[in-house]
């Protein structure tokens, strides 16, 4: 097997890992820590919104990091540091230590988490790398369907308990596979997607128009990229998908559990059906990625998720549960893939992890105030259902910043001999 999948599969387990404990985790961890901390809504949805500005402080630098130095260290680095950060966060007893612990802790996924894997996968995969970015990516979606077990073992033992778990599990399961992750395939003397002549990595598949007329992959530096429309278009429209976000991983179980009533497992249950079937979105997705126009397809994907929302918010109890999940889970899984994907097919990979953490960085505004605002609403009317509404609107206006981001023309071919 080309061992660019093998990286793959290791990032996979790295992702699931993380979204049990931490990206989706959080909404598990929520209620017992609105009852303990004695505190609202807006304070607590802050944790997650203020501690991402260490992630996206850290983004820039650690993408030019892994475009540097490549992704292993940061990932052995950060891995052990979310260890850590597990371990302090079973001991936290108020709001400000609650807030420093995912502050670090922020950090220490931002080097040890989904980018070191997902420079890594830009680099190893050209042709196959929508498949590869949404298999890699269903990593997230699988480690939200165990959130039912989080769910129990927070309620069998104890949040504090189940804090240490995540970290001991990090540093088990995660610092091993971190040392197979390598970055790019020609330091061991292969190509990406595993082909055999330095010509086909060159000469790339052209019939979903994924490639110059002469078939060359664009290279931009990050001053060229900052210099385009589609890298603004794009960050306003990844700014808003951040807000959709708070929402798939931290407001949803609260929803259920508060505005229908349903247990906490049963909620944390319905989470877990939610990422399991956004895993077929962010396969399937991330394969049209390769053999179609990937930002229609990203276009699509965001206008369906403003659709889900809107029927998340209209939800009167239980029974459009499959409604909501159907139409919001697949869109949303599929729109990871493509967003990572098309970060390569606009700029290309040498300087991805630089860009992309460009990107991180100037969707700060979206990740801070998405789960800050929901929360407020609560507290101020009683019900999520109009800041998802608001966050719906949000996304169809990211779908039309879509429309107008288009692809760099490539400086390589336009510079004069």
């Amino acid at each position: 097997m080309f061992y660019g999948w093998w990286i793959v599969t290791a990032g996979v387990v790295l992702a699931a890992m993380q979204s049990v404990f931490y990206v989706y985790g959080f909404g598990v961890f929520y209620m017992p820590l609105l009852k303990e901390l004695n505190t609202n809504r807006a304070a607590l949805g802050g944790v997650i919104g203020l501690s991402r500005i260490q992630g996206g402080l850290l983004a820039p630098i650690a993408g030019w990091l892994i475009d540097k130095h490549g992704p292993r260290r940061l990932l052995v680095s950060g891995i052990l540091a979310m260890g850590v950060c597990f371990f302090v966060f079973s001991r936290v007893t108020s709001l400000w230590m609650l807030y420093v612990v995912f502050f670090a802790l922020a950090a220490a996924a931002s080097i040890g988490g989904g980018q070191p894997i997902i420079v890594a996968v830009a680099n190893w995969f050209v042709r196959k790398r929508g498949l590869a970015m949404g298999v890699l990516m269903s990593g997230f979606g699988l480690g939200g369907t165990l959130l039912w077990a989080l769910a129990w073992l927070i309620e069998a033992f104890g949040w504090r308990t189940s804090a240490i778990i995540g970290g001991l599990l990090f540093w088990i399961i995660g610092l091993p596979l971190a040392k197979l992750v390598l970055h790019r395939p020609e330091q061991v003397g292969l190509l990406p997607d595993g082909l055999q002549k330095p010509d086909e990595a060159i000469l790339l598949d052209s019939t979903a128009g994924h490639v110059d007329p002469d078939g060359v992959e664009p290279e931009l530096t990050p001053r060229e990229a900052l210099l385009t429309l589609s890298f603004w278009m794009l960050a306003l429209a990844y700014g808003v998908w951040a807000t959709v976000v708070a929402v798939s991983t931290v407001y949803q179980i609260p929803f259920l559990n508060e505005e229908l009533n349903i247990p906490l497992v049963t909620a944390a249950f319905v989470v877990s059906c939610y990422s399991l079937v956004s895993i077929p979105g962010r396969i399937v997705f991330g394969w049209l990625g390769d053999i179609m126009d990937i930002r229609n397809l990203l276009v699509g994907v965001f206008f369906l998720q403003a659709l889900g929302l809107l029927v998340l918010s209209l939800m009167p109890d239980l029974s459009w549960t499959p409604l909501y999940i159907l139409i919001l889970a697949p869109a949303y899984g599929g729109s990871i893939p493509l967003r990572m994907s098309i970060i390569g097919y606009f700029y290309g990979r040498k300087n991805y992890g630089t860009i992309n953490g460009l990107l991180q960085f100037v969707d700060l505004p979206g990740t801070i105030l998405g789960p800050i605002f929901v929360g407020w609403v609560f507290d101020s009317f009683g019900s999520y259902r109009p800041g998802f509404q608001v966050i719906a609107l949000l996304m169809a206006t990211g779908a039309v910043a879509l429309t107008l981001a288009r692809r760099p023309r490539n400086p390589i071919l336009n510079t004069n001999p």
